[in-house]
């Protein structure tokens, strides 16, 4: 992920490239959700002495969501005393649900599972196996 002065760098970068200027925003405004979450869970800041603490930071983990607009990098909290929940996405999920539900949509309207997959890859330029698709 590209460190960016914000709000001027990432408005630069969507002025030159549309597309990846929406990547760097989503990418920006869900890494910021996510700090403000892992701050709520651990009822504190950094380093911030406090009896309202209920964790420690950990420091991160990438984690990779594939959306619309391609796959975005994101940066999840990582607490020591309990595990970081998010709504940004599920346990285990790396898929936005828009995504999810149209390859279920399609799947349910009796659309081959190789024009599913077609579609995918034309959606977001990932690969995903006939089988992906089936599950």
């Amino acid at each position: 992920m590209k460190n960016f002065n914000f709000p001027n760098d990432i408005i630069l970068q969507f002025l030159q490239d549309n597309e990846e200027g929406i990547r760097q925003i989503l990418t920006w405004f869900l890494n910021t959700i996510m700090e403000y979450t892992a701050h709520m869970q651990a009822g504190a800041d950094y380093y911030q002495r406090t009896s309202t603490r209920k964790a420690h930071r950990n420091g991160f983990r990438k984690r990779f969501l594939k959306t619309k607009y391609g796959t975005l990098e994101l940066l999840k909290p990582q607490l020591r005393e309990f595990p970081f929940k998010t709504q940004v996405f599920d346990r285990y999920s790396r898929v936005e649900k828009a995504l999810q539900n149209a390859v279920l949509e399609s799947y349910i309207q009796g659309v081959s599972t190789r024009k599913v997959k077609e579609i995918v890859e034309t959606l977001t330029g990932e690969d995903i196996s006939p089988q992906a698709v089936s599950k």
